[in-house]
């Protein structure tokens, strides 16, 4: 029987981390990866419950199956991260499998002599997942290395302990060793993994929801909505005189790798500052990320040459007082309604595309966009 103070514990946390990921996280930001981590931690909510139960009643069958819900739950936390990203594929039936399985063989083989094996076994399967889930964290890049910390320490130590735990059965198994002492240690660490897993989880994953954008219908974007007036009343003037221009930082993530966290703010605040103070007062400006900004621009060609012009230097000036030293280096794309035309969307795509190419070419330039493919 697990210890019940560790019971209860377990049973406050994932009900405290269920309502700050659902509060703070899934009401508002919705997505689709928020509504999946949303299942997960409610998932583990239900099965810490069921523990709880199953250890009440001593009902093996039910404590079995809440052991194998809990474990699937690791495989939605991946599953949310390939959302999250926008892969091409989520593979959640895959992940609902897996924890419809670990369940239901655990309850059918609570009272029998291969429970022992059968946990080892689903427990190796759910270390699979966790392997997934720390590739899929390394996929996120560098630029978030802080927030993918926490989930990518305890994935790595739920693998060890898998590979431990099937080491020491096999074990177990040759020496025809007893299995109760064996599965009440297993039980106990189970429970303190699971504290742990909650804990990091709820971290990393409310950092990452929290990255991302307010949903449109949640909370409008007042720089899209002042675009998109701005030029309605463009086009209705016949006034080709609007440009939109996306600006990014070069290397934002060989910067990351070279600096400590606060090194890093810095050099994205000023680069923050020097755009602010390089564009004229009447830009719209939308910070997209910490190294990333659209701009609306209300000027003539020659003017947003110039403009364009004083902003890359005056950004490759600030780097001489970086914290890192080095020559800091900007690229833009810039869409001219003229060209492109009014619609923001066809804005934003060809100034986005000719921010692309800049940056192949090496950064530290602007490109002025042709049109939209």
């Amino acid at each position: 029987m697990i210890v019940p103070d560790l019971t209860t514990a377990l049973v406050a946390l994932s009900t405290l981390a269920t309502l700050l990921y659902i509060g703070l996280g899934f009401l508002p930001r919705p997505s689709r990866a928020s509504a999946t981590w949303s299942l997960s931690f409610a998932g583990t909510m239900v099965g810490s419950y069921a523990w709880a139960g199953g250890n009440a009643l001593d009902a093996d069958a039910l404590r079995a199956a809440a052991s194998g819900l809990m474990l699937g739950m690791i495989a939605l936390v991946w599953t949310g991260l390939r959302m999250w990203r926008g892969a091409a594929r989520s593979y959640a039936p895959v992940a609902a499998a897996f924890t419809v399985l670990a369940a239901a063989v655990l309850a059918l083989l609570a009272e029998t002599d291969l429970f022992l094996l059968a946990i080892r076994v689903m427990f190796l399967g759910s270390a699979v997942f966790s392997a997934l889930t720390i590739l899929e964290l390394a996929r996120l890049g560098p630029l978030l290395r802080d927030e993918i910390l926490p989930l990518a320490l305890i994935s790595a130590g739920h693998i060890m302990m898998a590979v431990l735990g099937s080491v020491s059965e096999v074990v177990r198994l040759s020496t025809g060793g007893p299995a109760e002492a064996v599965l009440e240690t297993n039980r106990t660490l189970n429970t303190l993994g699971a504290l742990l897993y909650l804990s990091c989880a709820v971290v990393t994953l409310l950092l990452l929801t929290r990255l991302q954008q307010p949903s449109a219908a949640a909370v409008p974007s007042s720089f899209r909505t002042v675009a998109l007036d701005r030029l309605q009343r463009a086009q209705e003037a016949h006034d080709p005189w609007w440009s939109l221009l996306v600006v990014r930082l070069d290397d934002p993530e060989a910067l990351r790798e070279a600096s400590s966290t606060n090194a890093y703010d810095q050099i994205v605040g000023r680069f923050a500052a020097v755009l602010r103070g390089a564009l004229p007062a009447d830009a719209d400006i939308d910070q997209r990320s910490a190294s990333e900004f659209v701009v609306l621009l209300p000027r003539p060609v020659g003017a947003v040459r110039q403009v364009l012009a004083q902003l890359l230097e005056k950004v490759a000036d600030a780097g001489a007082d970086s914290p890192l030293a080095v020559r800091l280096s900007a690229s833009a794309g810039w869409a001219q309604v003229e060209v492109v035309g009014y619609a923001l969307s066809d804005l934003e795509t060809a100034a986005e595309r000719a921010a692309d190419e800049a940056q192949q070419r090496g950064g530290d330039q602007w490109n002025r966009a042709v049109g939209v493919a």
